[in-house]
Order: C-alpha cells, then structure tokens, then sequence
C-alpha cells in the first residue's frame, strides 16, 4: 500500500483490507458481496476470506478495483495464478474482463467469443497479462463502445489487437475521432446475425446498447 494511503477502520481485522483512495465504484461488492459492502460511504472488508475459493474472489476483485484501492497485509501467493483467470466466464463465450479502469469510473467491460471475430464490449484498463489472454482467445476483431463515459484504453487495446472500434457519431470526442465504426442516426446496426446495436439516446445522446442472440 502507498504510504500516503489508510486502510479504513471499518475494515474487520485480517489481511485483506480496503484503503481510503476508494471511490466508491461499487466493483468490488457486486463481485463479491460476501466479502465487501459499503459502510460510511465506501466499500470495506466486512468478512476476511476463507479457503481456496473466497480467497481467489477476493483476488479478483483487488485485481478489478480501478484504483488500486484494495490491499493485503501480507501478498498472497494465489495472485500470481489468479491473473490468469481474466477474462472470468460467465456463460459460454462471454466472459467478464475484470481490471476495470478509473477513466470509466470502474464500468464493467465485457468478451464475446464469436466465429465471425471477437468483441470486447467497452474498454477495461489495459494490462498486458490481460491482452495475452484475450489474445490466447482468437483476440479481439471489433471493439463495440456503448457510450463516450466508458472507452477507458480503448487506443491501446486498439493499437494492440488492430481491432475496429465501434460507437456512435453523437457521442465522438477528441479522443474518439479516429474510431472506425461510427454509426449514425436512429436505427439498428447489425454486426452480424447474432449482434444488433440498438440506439438508446438519454444517459448520453450517442449511447446505443447491444443485443446478443436476441
């Protein structure tokens, strides 16, 4: 832990901890609620991890903090293989990438593992060991971005995978200018026959959602 960073007191006692730099993203707790919750406006360890399974959750959520808010005592020799977990599998094929970005407020960003190229829904913070695994995968063919708050590293993961990025025209920026799919207007795109990008104008102008599989 940094030296200019506590570790909060509401934290119960054991080696697993949550400091003050937490911004409150909710990550974390939604990862592992047995583990973390929010007290006094901030997430806390609320229940130290017990055994191989709760110890590689909490793992991963320490890994996914976008700010690196979330600490041990003592360095557990697990992290090293739980790494190498990412991207988590949810349901066959789709996969959450974990190591969510500050740059998005720690949104969650989504795999896909489709034969026609895969698609990384919206940008994690880009790591290297990150980019290996989705590269062990088949890689990354498309970058579909839902909205201008949550393109994160989306050149590097473009600069990396050659991938083409998608978001819609009403919410490019300076940063967002060379994105090679831009879609435009009120109606449907599809990327293929399982993938339909539905504009959705509210959260910001541009934000359109996906629909896999129907």
């Amino acid at each position: 832990m940094p030296e200019n960073r506590k570790r909060r007191t509401q934290n119960v006692l054991g080696n697993l901890y949550v400091d003050e730099s937490c911004i409150d993203c909710d990550t974390c707790r939604w990862m592992v609620p047995e583990i973390f919750a929010r007290v006094d406006g901030q997430s806390a360890v609320v229940s130290q991890p017990a055994g191989k399974v709760e110890t590689e959750t909490a793992l991963q959520a320490l890994l996914s903090c976008p700010t690196g808010s979330i600490g041990t005592e003592n360095l557990p020799q697990e992290l090293k293989s739980v790494r190498q977990q990412f991207p988590l599998e949810i349901v066959t094929d789709i996969y959450h990438c974990g190591y969510h970005s500050r740059k998005s407020y720690g949104a969650a960003s989504y795999f896909i593992v489709h034969p026609e190229g895969n698609i990384l829904v919206d940008s994690p913070r880009f790591t290297k060991s990150l980019a290996k695994q989705l590269e062990a995968k088949g890689g990354v063919r498309y970058m579909y971005l839902t909205h201008r708050d949550d393109v994160a590293d989306h050149q590097a993961f473009h600069d990396y995978f050659e991938c083409d990025r998608i978001l819609h025209c009403d919410d490019i920026e300076a940063d967002t200018q060379s994105v090679e799919i831009q879609l435009k207007g009120s109606d449907s795109f599809w990327l293929n026959q399982d993938v339909e990008i539905v504009p959705v104008p509210g959260h910001t102008q541009g934000h359109t959602v996906m629909l896999y599989k129907n």
